[in-house]
């Protein structure tokens, strides 16, 4: 239970009202949660979707956003910032994308995407709550932070004493395996085998990229690989529409 309760403080700004000691086997742990604090998530946004309704679809999709970002405190966002930051100013030298990754502050490039980014899902999110399509909102919180455990387990970690490092050393493989395959299972009851063939293969996609462009991951790739997989679950669900 305080493994979750730790995963849900970590990813979210949802009020804890008890302290939990972040050890390193407990970090570990809390991976496996990760999916189900999308639940959390969803199950929220799907409230918000049903008392805004779809008669006003476009200010249904900005609160909807808005609330989306409130409840994660923009942490994914960072991730996706300091990724394009690293990316763009390391011109190839992973030792520079490293340092600029580390750096606070956000250089134009990296603007530019988070506006791009949430421009995207704000016009996909439109077009689902009009077409009553909601059940995208809970599924793809769920699947993206499914790709957290995915790329621990799939690529190699960049950041020496980073704080990931601890969770991949604690982190119950054969349980965080079964939360993956769990989450598709769900996501594929909710939306349909291809969108989770389409899912499947957009995180394949993404790890190629991290690996093509980082040879590893980082926290910060692994914040921005959630805003990627939420992108392109509401992107699939909307070229999947009938």
């Amino acid at each position: 239970m305080k493994a979750f309760l730790l995963a849900l403080q970590f990813l979210t700004r949802i009020p804890i009202p008890i302290a939990i000691n972040p050890s390193a086997q407990r970090l570990g742990r809390s991976v496996i949660y990760y999916p189900l604090i999308g639940v959390v998530i969803g199950v929220i946004l799907l409230a918000f979707a049903y008392t805004l309704g779809a008669n006003h679809s476009s200010l249904a999709a900005a609160i909807i956003l808005t609330v989306w970002v409130g409840l994660t405190g923009g942490l994914h966002l960072d991730g996706v910032a300091d990724c394009v930051d690293g990316w763009i100013g390391g011109q190839g030298n992973l030792d520079r994308s490293l340092q600029i990754m580390k750096d606070p502050n956000a250089g134009p490039m990296a603007v530019i995407a988070i506006v791009l980014l949430l421009l995207l899902k704000f016009t996909a999110l439109s077009v689902l709550i009009e077409s009553n399509s909601l059940a995208i909102l809970l599924a793809a919180p769920i699947i993206a932070r499914a790709s957290i455990p995915f790329l621990m387990l799939s690529t190699p970690y960049l950041r020496i004493n980073g704080l990931a490092e601890q969770m991949l050393q604690q982190l119950p493989r054969q349980l965080a395996i079964a939360s993956i395959v769990l989450s598709l299972l769900l996501c594929t009851l909710m939306a349909g085998w291809l969108f989770s063939l389409g899912i499947m293969l957009c995180a394949l996609a993404l790890r190629f990229i991290f690996l093509r462009l980082f040879s590893g991951t980082t926290g910060d790739m692994y914040g921005a690989s959630v805003e990627a997989m939420e992108l392109s679950a509401l992107l699939l669900a909307v070229w999947l529409l009938p």
